[in-house]
């Protein structure tokens, strides 16, 4: 600490210095949520958060009055969490990070749809989400609609939202008393989310729940395979079968004329339109001195001529009729599949993980 050497000077700024850390010691961080509901005189609008088992419990309520006006003002969270206003049976979801100032006017009796909100990108996100998801919730139980809605929501508020607490809250959300999204046909977008949070949001603890559901979702889906599938998926084999496809601009490209030439070569199967593809290409940027050959299996060519167009390796693309017979030959269970051919031309390992692929390089 520093010395004073003038007694009087020393002791009052002694006392001016601990009022200071007392009063500001009193001060808990917060952050406030206010706004206006219109129509909803005398009703009860209560804030909600969540509790550690997940169950949704009242914090603070206020009685409306004929203005609408209402304002709470809560401590923060240690980590970012989804909030949401209750008006009777009707709920608008908000993520809060820290400190932030959350703006909701609403009017009833649509409360839930009929709001506006601002004061964070995340809280117009989730706003914006949950409306679309009760517009849509009368036709989510044809699967093609659901499917489609699905990778809607991952493009518009999963790809790009770097591990937030928004995604979570997305990934995990229910409708109709069920999930939207499910395990294990969804288990590509579990990984893509905590793949994210890996990279942005290490600590975070919503990390390890995620990575141990898309672990657990993998290994439920291995049990399933058949029998002799499995065998294959375990087994390492010599040489390879060659494949003749056409890249973005329309050539033929062997594998044969990447494979066995003095390097390592990754023959990848793929969906360059799947949520979890992006990722795996970053880390396959990451690697070093190593050919790739990417067949895509997307349903869309047109979709996947202009993603591979930006990619640094030979992309090609399989017809319906070629993807069947690659797939029944490499015993292509579930995609992406990555085989390790060395650098004499065998083929020495299929791999589950970019973690697996990096280990038969070295």
């Amino acid at each position: 600490m520093r010395q004073y050497h003038h007694a009087a000077a020393g002791v009052a700024a002694a006392f001016a210095f601990a009022a200071a850390i007392m009063l500001g010691g009193c001060t808990e961080p917060s952050f406030k949520v206010k706004g206006t509901v219109e129509g909803a005189e005398g009703s009860t609008l209560v804030l909600e958060r969540p509790d550690h088992a997940g169950i949704w419990v009242g914090i603070d309520s206020v009685e409306l009055k004929d203005n609408g006006k209402f304002s709470f003002s809560q401590m923060a969270p240690a980590d970012p969490e989804i909030y949401r206003l209750r008006l009777k049976g009707d709920y608008i979801y908000f993520p809060v990070d820290s400190v932030e100032t959350i703006t909701i006017d609403a009017r009833a009796p649509r409360f839930a749809t009929d709001f506006s909100i601002a004061g964070s990108d995340q809280a117009v996100a989730l706003g914006k989400f949950e409306k679309e998801l009760i517009a849509k919730a009368a036709v989510l139980d044809n699967p093609d609609s659901a499917r489609n809605f699905k990778r809607h929501v991952y493009t518009a508020y999963l790809q790009d939202a770097r591990g937030s607490v928004v995604s979570y809250y997305i990934l995990t959300k229910t409708i109709n008393g069920q999930p939207l999204f499910r395990l294990p046909d969804d288990s590509r977008y579990f990984a893509a989310v905590a793949t994210a949070f890996r990279e942005y949001r290490p600590s975070d603890p919503r990390l390890q729940l995620l990575t141990e559901t898309a672990t657990a979702s993998r290994r439920q889906t291995q049990r399933e395979l058949p029998d002799s599938v499995r065998r294959i998926l375990q087994a390492n084999a010599a040489g390879y079968i060659d494949i003749a496809l056409p890249d973005v601009d329309g050539k033929d490209v062997k594998l044969s004329d990447k494979a066995g030439k003095g390097s390592a070569t990754l023959l990848v199967f793929s969906n360059l339109s799947d949520p979890a593809t992006p990722a795996l290409n970053a880390e396959l940027r990451k690697l070093q001195g190593v050919q790739i050959y990417n067949v895509g299996l997307d349903d869309d060519q047109l979709a996947w001529r202009n993603a591979a167009a930006n990619l640094p390796w030979t992309c090609v693309y399989a017809t319906d009729t070629d993807a069947a017979t690659l797939v029944r030959d490499y015993q292509v269970a579930a995609l992406p599949t990555i085989f390790v051919i060395d650098a004499a031309g065998n083929l020495t390992a299929r791999c589950t993980s970019m973690a697996d692929v990096r280990a038969h390089l070295r």
